[in-house]
């Protein structure tokens, strides 16, 4: 054997162990990775999951991260209760609804805090009153339901002199459009769409829901899950801190990640998250126990609950946040 053929051969041999030391260190790194399937509404008000699994957050913190979208976010929450994703994002009313059902959920955290709910009204609404004898539609066991409530109920209109439609977010604008409904209550891009569709004769009421209810959009998780998986808890929440830093120190990147995310132009997706006021940040406040007690005494009064209350207190696990900073969790 020639010295040049010896010569080709050691380095065939280098480059060969060295492509699969690299190999072996991926797979390594794969297997170190927990799989986390995120779940979110189809709205920009859920950025910061779009940010971490786009930027590589999510892997950075151990998280093998993917982001399911559904029409909106209570689906989420079922499929979580399914075992079919790992984490899910709503406010007060689905998921109270699911644990008086037996769910076996726990919220290790709020994660965001808006004024996004919006009622889309034609022009000649201009006051609660005027909703009196019109028909407003809204997904039914969502937030809007139980936000659209409470904000008859701050204005003194009585419920029953409102016809509510069952309305899914995608068809909304479609029958207002067509007249089928007077007005609609949900979030962005569909707020914006309605208007745009009808070229002036409808707008967002003011004041709104906001003078009634702010959301607050809960991190739910399996008890199951995070019982076997208390590392990745941390993890998760350690990875949805850097991913609010995120969005505060990159906003045009948020926007175009969103934009490609929800399949809209990045510029209408920079002008919708300045519009709502997104206020994205992991944190815990013994506060939201009030909130759920109201919820619980609606829902009562609607005959959506005819059990016992569910104990919050032990829906809560502040103790995941906790590790990671103590100055999040309030209250508990």
């Amino acid at each position: 054997m020639t010295s040049r053929r010896r010569d080709f051969l050691k380095q065939s041999a280098f480059a060969l162990g060295g492509f699969g030391a690299a190999l072996q260190a991926r797979l390594a790194i794969a297997q170190q990775l927990t799989r986390v399937r995120l779940t979110a509404g189809a709205n920009i008000g859920y950025s910061h999951q779009y940010v971490g699994e786009s930027a590589g957050i999510f892997r950075r913190h151990g998280i093998d991260g993917s982001v399911v979208l559904f029409d909106v976010g209570f689906l989420g929450t079922e499929a979580v209760v399914a075992g079919q994703a790992e984490t899910a994002g709503t406010v007060e009313f689905p998921v109270l609804s699911l644990i008086a059902r037996g769910a076996d959920l726990v919220i290790p955290a709020i994660m965001i805090t808006a004024d996004d709910l919006k009622i889309v009204a034609l022009r000649t609404i201009t006051k609660a009153e005027d909703f009196i004898g019109k028909k407003v539609g809204y997904i039914f066991g969502s937030s809007a339901h139980y936000a659209f409530d409470r904000y008859l109920s701050h204005f003194n209109v009585p419920r029953d002199r409102v016809t509510h439609v069952n309305v899914p977010a995608a068809e909304q604008v479609a029958l207002i459009a067509r007249g089928d409904i007077d007005a609609f209550v949900w979030l962005e891009p569909m707020v914006q769409r309605g208007l745009d569709v009808m070229r002036g004769r409808a707008h967002v009421m003011n004041p709104g829901i906001e003078v009634a209810y702010r959301t607050r959009t809960y991190l739910e998780m399996s008890r199951a899950w995070v019982d076997r998986n208390p590392e990745a808890t941390v993890n998760l929440l350690k990875a949805l801190i850097e991913c609010d830093a995120f969005i505060r120190a990159e906003p045009q990147r948020t926007a175009e990640i969103a934009g490609r995310k929800l399949n809209i132009p990045a510029e209408q997706a920079a002008s919708l998250i300045r519009a709502v006021g997104f206020d994205w940040n992991i944190y815990l406040d013994a506060v939201a126990l009030q909130v759920f007690d109201q919820v619980g005494e609606w829902m009562r009064a609607q005959n959506r609950l005819t059990g016992a209350m569910p104990d919050m207190r032990r829906v809560f696990v502040p103790q995941y946040l906790r590790q990671i900073d103590p100055a999040r969790v309030r209250g508990f």
